[in-house]
């Protein structure tokens, strides 16, 4: 029966019946993430956390990812990082923030409201408010104003409480003193290596085999393999049934017309009289002065680019000040207001800005320009192909898929169809057919389905698929002799491992009875080598990244103590003593002191806030969905 309505699942009846199915579960409450009420996922002291709310915070989460990482995010790094639960626990902790905002009678006016919005960059064109560019971005986000103005007065009132919790944390004189000493005191540590390739000449009989086989079968069981056939649905072979007409051309440039534009540009030079940030009134005027001076010699005649080689403080200075092409949005608001109300050849009059007064010549300019259609019609035409030949490759594979059944179906479908059925090798799950992009999602497809079964439509890398698992061979534990000569290597090498431990261990202890380090190395025929100075947070010489030798190293209380075990680092062991100690001096503390107590307050804030944080989470009664727990956890 379920097969059936499958194979009718695109008629439009069969999808009115499911959707009756769907309402009716809904209604019922039976296994929804609406099961105490529509829309509801989890409740915070009683307060309920909705679907909606949980779209759009998963949907941000998302979209940070994306720029975050360039787009480069698929669904197994998605389940990896679990997104559906850092969702879901932002929204649980912004409802207890709210919480206590409430409690505590916090708010936030709507001046400040307005402020707040109206000093966001992304609202912003040249450094003021864009009501225009407001209204667009929230549209484009599927936002009213009062939606965003509600979440954005939320996002205040829960830092408000950040502040109300972390703005008692301070960071003593001595707490600092102390951390400038951990973090910068350097030593310098001696050390002798003991490593198992200094001792292969070992003896490995076939009882040692059998004994280290026997207690460790499962090391060499094979992981469990199937071999699966498939028909790929490439989108690049429907580019030539793709048809797309010119009126669909015309549409798409229409709508993108802001892709084919090219913004008007000027080409400029300038002189800059430099201001210090923050300039007193005095300074501003005096400046000022300097550049009419200037602007009048150019504007007399005198050479720009001489002057600007004289007097300008701009690096581009020593090219008689040339900028080279911009556009308005490259440029400070001040300067590219000047620079474009300027024709070719026209010196300005001098202009303030944050990094002192400009005195500027449009050299060029280019008004704003619109590819036409014509030059561009072949590029879209190309376009619209690929994303047709995307739709008729899904369309093919929903037929195919449609049609098959389980057994051999999917060999006649595709024969009778004129498709090329593919047959893998063997493959594990963890590393899939060899050429297939994106090899683990097919892997965990074929893993997943019963012999014969045909699976639903995949989609990898752009292209679809329907796959069919042939063969599977179970995960086994070999016999000793099909793996003797891998299991005598791990014996030879368990056992190089542990003479090289025991050396060690046997030189640390002559150390300390000799009552020196230099003779015992001299005993053994073994080499002091030294790591030079280093602090906790830098790689060891000739070592590199060992967070074990650093913490030991660091342990030893004395001069030329010795740590009083082995370390075992990668493939090698260690005895190491302390040989220097370099501590800093108190002035160059006094120097970096308010920067340290800067970064320290920030850190103890950061684990002030979230053990505030995990108390208040654990006091309070949250409730999650079975359902949605079940299916996101």
């Amino acid at each position: 029966m379920l097969d059936a309505m499958r194979r009718s699942a695109r008629s439009l009846g069969m999808k009115f019946v499911l959707m009756l199915i769907v309402l009716t579960f809904v209604f019922m409450g039976a296994g929804s993430f609406m099961s105490r009420s529509p829309g509801e996922i989890a409740t915070v002291n009683g307060e309920p956390v909705t679907i909606e709310e949980f779209q759009r915070t998963y949907a941000d989460i998302i979209e940070n990812l994306r720029r975050q990482f360039g787009g480069n995010i698929d669904d197994e790094f998605l389940r990896m990082i679990n997104v559906e639960r850092q969702a879901l626990d932002s929204l649980i902790d912004k409802k207890l923030l709210l919480q206590v905002a409430d409690e505590k009678s916090l708010s936030v006016t709507d001046e400040a409201l307005v402020d707040a919005i109206a000093r966001m960059p992304a609202f912003q064109t040249a450094g003021r408010f864009d009501q225009e560019k407001y209204n667009l971005l929230l549209r484009q986000n599927r936002l009213s104003p009062k939606q965003f103005e509600t979440m954005h007065k939320e996002t205040i009132l829960a830092r408000q409480v950040q502040n109300f919790i972390v703005n008692t944390v301070a960071v003593s004189e001595t707490e600092a003193r102390a951390w400038f000493e951990w973090e910068n005191t350097k030593i310098d540590v001696e050390y002798v290596t003991f490593s198992p390739a200094d001792f292969q000449d070992i003896d490995v009989s076939d009882d040692d085999i059998a004994a280290y086989y026997e207690e460790n079968k499962e090391k060499y069981k094979t992981p469990a393999s199937v071999k699966a056939r498939y028909i790929h649905f490439n989108p690049e072979k429907f580019v030539s049934a793709a048809r797309v007409s010119d009126e669909e051309i015309a549409a798409f440039y229409a709508r993108n017309e802001s892709d084919y534009k090219t913004p008007e540009t000027a080409t400029a030079s300038h002189i800059l009289i430099s201001m210090p940030e923050n300039p007193d009134p005095e300074t501003v005027e005096e400046k000022k002065g300097n550049a009419f001076e200037i602007y009048e010699k150019a504007i007399s005649g005198e050479d720009f680019s001489e002057l600007a080689r004289t007097y300008s403080d701009c690096p581009s200075s020593e090219d008689g000040g040339r900028l080279g092409s911009f556009s308005r949005q490259d440029m400070v608001a001040p300067f590219s207001e000047k620079v474009f109300s300027l024709e070719p050849g026209e010196i300005g009059e001098p202009v303030r800005t944050r990094f002192g007064w400009h005195v500027i010549r449009l050299e060029e300019y280019q008004p704003e320009s619109v590819m036409p259609l014509a030059s561009v019609e072949n590029d879209i035409r190309k376009q619209l192909a690929r994303q047709k030949a995307g739709d008729i490759a899904y369309e093919r594979a929903m037929e195919m898929y449609d049609i098959s059944f389980d057994g051999d179906d999917l060999l006649e479908n595709a024969e009778r169809f004129g498709y090329e059925v593919e047959t893998t090798d063997f493959f594990t799950r963890a590393e899939g057919p060899e050429n297939i992009e994106q090899s683990s999602v097919f892997a965990n497809k074929a893993f997943e389905l019963p012999i014969g079964q045909i699976s639903d439509i995949l989609t990898i890398n752009g292209a679809y698929y329907l796959l069919q698992p042939m063969e599977i061979k179970e995960a086994e534990i070999p016999e000793l002799q099909v793996v003797k000569a891998e299991v005598k290597k791990d014996v030879v090498e368990e056992k190089s491992i542990r003479a090289a431990q025991n050396a060690a261990e046997t030189f640390l202890e002559n150390a300390r009875e000799e009552g020196s380090f230099i003779d015992a190395a001299q005993n053994a025929g073994r080499t002091i080598a030294s790591t030079d100075f280093f602090t906790r947070d830098d790689q060891i010489p000739g070592i590199g990244q060992a967070p074990e030798f650093v913490k030991a190293a660091f342990d030893i209380r004395e001069i030329n103590g010795i740590h009083d075990s082995a370390i075992h680092i990668a493939d090698r062991f260690f005895v190491i003593r302390l040989a220097e100690q370099n501590i800093p001096e108190e002035s160059e503390f006094e120097e970096k002191k308010d920067r340290i107590k800067t970064r320290m307050a920030a850190r103890k804030q950061q684990e002030t806030f979230e053990n505030w944080m995990a108390a208040l989470r654990k006091n309070s009664e949250i409730q999650i969905s079975d359902r949605f727990a079940q299916q996101f956890n």
